[in-house]
């Protein structure tokens, strides 16, 4: 009875996970904006950055951004400071006297949605950069995202590549997996997502974002897909600084993005039509792992633990049995490393309880824009 469980539903797992990088593998298409336009060519960028009693970060982060490499007279720089109790705002004033790029705004409330929207209104850039606190960027980052964006018209948004400075081992594990497939979708032809810690999207795209919206990252990148154009992913390396340490921090902390990511999936899948190929198929890929592959995960290792349970697979059978595993699992796995191998089972695991948690807790969900900073041991530097 228990295989009835676990061996349709491992079939269909692999189907969703391994078809997927098949899929991606299949179409490649050629990677456009690989080299910068002459620098008269650049366009009016306005770079955000929403803070919230960020004081300890505030002085490395206003050094990082005035090292960012573009022509004079084409960046501005907005601090959105989000009712802070610190010296937050202080900081960035001190900074705006010696800085013609910089402009402080100040708001009574703490949600990086309204403070992100605040910035919008005032803006008159071609091209919006958005980024974190504790992000620090190469002097390169941003002339780097705005020509690959430049190059291709169809291109709406452009994401980084995300490298913690210091976090848990399957935190680490997880932005290097993400990062490379979303390279790969990227060279298919669309990127699902681009990441918070530094993204680059057409003023045009989105002149507000919803108020209800919680990852600003995820609804820039899904938008742009229902635009009927199409998301970048270049390997251009931003370096988060804040990352959860802890198991039971990085669990929190994963379940809440994951809330956030069932918010625009289901806000997206009424604009399915007004996508076009290959963003469509990506979107309708990702949707899938996000709905359904926690379930499948779950009733496989379910009936394989009541199928072992009740003694029918024997143990001359367990070693048909591994093998049959590693080479179901065969996506996930990497083919040399044993201790890689183990390494990806624990965080597919530990992402299957994520997944479902949040998909049982999310008709609950009251999540706004305004939640917890990542823990971390990661001290920024004076």
């Amino acid at each position: 009875m228990f295989e009835l469980v676990a061996v349709p539903a491992g079939i269909l797992l692999v189907v969703l996970l391994a078809g997927y990088l098949t899929w991606l593998d299949l179409g490649h298409q050629a990677v456009t904006g690989s080299s910068p336009r002459p620098l008269e060519d650049w366009p009016r960028v306005d770079v955000i950055v929403p803070v919230h009693n960020e004081a300890e970060w505030m002085e490395a982060k206003l050094q990082n951004l005035s090292e960012l490499r573009y022509p004079p007279g084409g960046l501005k720089i907005w601090i959105v400071d989000g009712a802070s109790s610190d010296a937050t705002a202080k900081i960035a004033a001190a900074w705006i006297r010696n800085d013609a790029r910089l402009e402080l705004l100040q708001l009574s409330v703490a949600n990086k949605i309204a403070q992100l929207n605040a910035a919008l209104e005032r803006s008159a850039g071609k091209w919006v950069m958005v980024t974190d606190a504790d992000a620090r960027l190469g002097p390169d980052t941003l002339t780097t995202l705005v020509a690959v964006g430049e190059a291709d018209a169809e291109v709406v948004a452009v994401g980084a590549t995300v490298e913690p400075a210091r976090a848990h081992t399957l935190e680490r594990l997880h932005w290097q997996i993400t990062n490379r497939l979303r390279q790969q979708e990227s060279r298919r032809g669309c990127a699902s997502i681009v990441t918070g810690p530094c993204y680059l999207f057409r003023r045009t795209l989105l002149p507000a974002f919803p108020k209800d919206v919680v990852a600003d990252d995820i609804h820039v990148a899904l938008a742009g897909a229902a635009s009927g154009r199409r998301v970048s992913f270049v390997a251009e390396t931003v370096t988060e600084l804040r990352a959860p340490t802890r198991l039971a921090d990085l669990f929190q902390h994963k379940v809440r993005k994951a809330d956030a990511y069932l918010r625009e999936i289901f806000r997206f899948l009424p604009r399915i039509g007004a996508m076009a190929s290959p963003a469509r198929e990506v979107f309708l890929w990702r949707a899938a792992h996000l709905l359904v592959a926690p379930t499948l995960a779950a009733m496989t290792l379910i009936g394989l633990g009541g199928w072992l349970s009740t003694g029918v697979l024997g143990l001359s059978q367990l070693p048909a049995a591994a093998a049959g595993a590693v080479l179901t699992g065969g996506a996930w796995i990497h083919r040399r490393y044993v201790s890689m191998f183990l390494l990806e089972l624990a965080l597919g695991t530990f992402l299957t309880g994520v997944l479902l948690t949040a998909l049982v807790a999310y008709p609950f969900s009251q999540q706004t824009a305004r939640y917890p900073k990542v823990a971390s041991a990661v001290k920024p530097r004076s």
